[in-house]
């Protein structure tokens, strides 16, 4: 799994995040797309079609790869309370963004993407052999976005094959033309900035292949806490703006809102009518928390203020509460992060000139404040405790206002006094050695040591306590690495018409592998050296009918 609070990999997500900004600022990809011809994909001939759906994969190998071998199964029996349900392998394939953590680079996708699914589900005729081949679109998330969508974009949109799944789409965003007046469209909402005008064109287009009667699933990438960021506010605006003025035209309607951002299964219902809006994220990436969903969102297109409702979520959230325990593990987790902290404290200790022999022995609290004071890099130090006040009122992002001043000075504060305490016992435990060159690498070691880990803890506490009041559940849980408790969807629409989502979910992933060079063709690389991942149907199928019989 990634590890995210490793300094170097904070550093280099940092960077990227930042050119990602600038690049998209002056550059939108998207606009180059357009001089590519892209038309509707009709899949609505067959009288009954399966569909999978998967969000928010390609971080851990076991995660990813015991969700891509589930999927690659053509059968697949679900428990249901005791009761066996059957389903099939979808004809087509839908990733529903962050196809890659935690950078989009060439090789980040072949290890944590391409390599996983073309284990689970070999190409059985060959690359280079024709043949029929289910299908496989995409739509990007913000992670997909950091290098501007260039390997996306070639992974996903030049008509290549990834394993027994064959890319059909031209461009980042799709209209999928199902049976029985049944569509998928997939945005692209880049950032959660807006739509593009050539994407609002193409979907214009294809809503002029629409009438009364006809029902609209739209996957996008983002976030389910409507309303609370500013990129989620631009999001909603531009799917309420596409839903006014290029579905509602049609006489078509939105049934089904899919949505990924968040690393659970959630779903809510609409209280004023037959919507629902699923968040099903669990393809391989850490677990986010459910215990700080909101009971009433607002609608991710036009609606009324708080009209949906919190319906069903998996894992539960008092398991999501016993998971955030865990936080106090950081140390543990995240060894580098502790190192780098100890390294950092060690500095700061020399740049106060505490690591004399004559004064590094029994140093007190005031003697903490004398050295900062008379240090001859006492500014660089106030430089650098400004700075650090101003990173930790910037990392307390879910608080506004006079809030987040006082959560990112709270949090300051424990750390400084936390380094005081540090160098008092350090040197108190130091000192019973003398005053010697022991005593003084015994003192620097400690102050790297209980610094790193203090630190650590630190941040462990802060997460902790802000995450009670519903702050920080990506900070408090994407540190954990957890790799359980994985879900996707699998969608079905019958000879009727009617269209029922199944959300499956998988409670333990296999973490031991043996390779099957001898298998069938087509037969998964890898099968679990133990314990078999079992999936089971995280609630009852919820079902959609058909829209009544009108033009088109």
């Amino acid at each position: 799994m990634v590890r995210w609070l490793d300094p170097h990999q904070l550093l280099d997500t940092a960077a990227r995040v930042l050119a990602s900004g600038l690049l998209t600022a002056y550059h939108d990809s998207r606009e180059t797309q357009a001089l590519v011809d892209a038309d509707v994909i009709d899949r609505s001939e067959p009288e009954e079609l399966w569909i999978d759906y998967v969000a928010d994969l390609g971080d851990g190998w076991s995660s990813t790869y015991t969700v891509a071998r589930t999927l690659a199964q053509e059968r697949l029996e679900l428990d249901d309370g005791g009761t066996a349900v059957a389903t099939r392998r979808g004809a087509i394939l839908v990733m529903g963004g962050d196809q890659v953590y935690p950078v989009p680079t060439r090789s980040h996708y072949e290890n944590r993407l391409l390599g996983p699914y073309r284990a689970a589900r070999p190409d059985e005729a060959g690359p280079d052999e024709a043949g029929p081949r289910d299908e496989l679109l995409a739509i990007p998330g913000s992670h997909d976005w950091y290098d501007g969508l260039v390997n996306f974009t070639n992974i996903f949109c030049r008509r290549r094959r990834l394993g027994a799944w064959q890319t059909v789409q031209s461009r980042s965003y799709f209209a999928l033309r199902l049976p029985h007046r049944w569509w998928l469209w997939g945005l692209d909402l880049q950032f959660g900035n807006y739509l593009d005008e050539a994407q609002l064109a193409y979907f214009a287009g294809a809503a002029a292949h629409m009438g009364p009667g006809h029902r609209i699933v739209v996957a996008m990438a983002k976030e389910v806490d409507s309303g609370r960021k500013s990129a989620e506010v631009c999001s909603d605006r531009s799917v309420a703006y596409l839903e006014r003025e290029v579905v509602a035209p049609s006489g078509a309607e939105v049934a089904l809102y899919l949505k990924s951002g968040r690393h659970h299964y959630s779903r809510y219902r609409d209280r004023t009518g037959g919507r629902q809006l699923v968040t099903a994220g669990g393809g391989g990436a850490f677990l986010h928390p459910t215990h700080t969903l909101l009971h009433r969102i607002d609608a991710p297109g036009d609606g009324e203020p708080g009209s949906f409702e919190l319906a069903a979520v998996y894992p539960s959230p008092d398991f999501s509460r016993q998971l955030r325990k865990r936080v106090w593990l950081l140390p543990a987790y995240n060894l580098p992060l502790a190192g780098a902290l100890g390294v950092i404290q060690v500095l700061l200790v020399m740049m106060l000139n505490l690591h004399r022999d004559d004064a590094h022995v029994a140093v007190g609290f005031g003697d903490v404040a004398e050295a900062l004071w008379e240090s001859p890099t006492a500014f660089l130090l106030i430089a650098f405790i400004v700075l650090s006040f101003g990173a930790m009122i910037r990392l307390a992002h879910d608080a506004d206002g006079v809030a987040r001043l006082l959560i990112g000075t709270g949090h300051s504060l424990l750390q400084f006094v936390g380094l005081a305490a540090v160098i008092v016992l350090a040197s108190a435990l130091a000192g019973t050695l003398g005053t010697g060159l022991a005593s003084l690498a015994a003192f620097l070691l400690l102050v790297f040591v209980l610094g790193g880990v203090g630190g650590v803890l630190g941040v462990s506490g802060y997460l902790f306590l802000t995450n009670l009041a519903g702050f920080h559940a990506n900070e408090a849980f994407a540190p954990l690495h957890h790799a359980d408790q994985k879900n996707f969807l699998r969608l079905h629409i019958d000879t009727e018409g009617v269209l029922a989502l199944y959300p499956v979910g998988i409670e333990r992933v296999a973490r031991r592998w043996c390779f099957r060079p001898d298998g069938e063709p087509g037969s998964p690389w890898l099968d679990p050296d133990g314990e078999v991942p079992v999936a089971h149907l995280v609630e009852a199928p919820v079902r959609f009918e058909p829209g009544p019989e009108g033009a088109g």
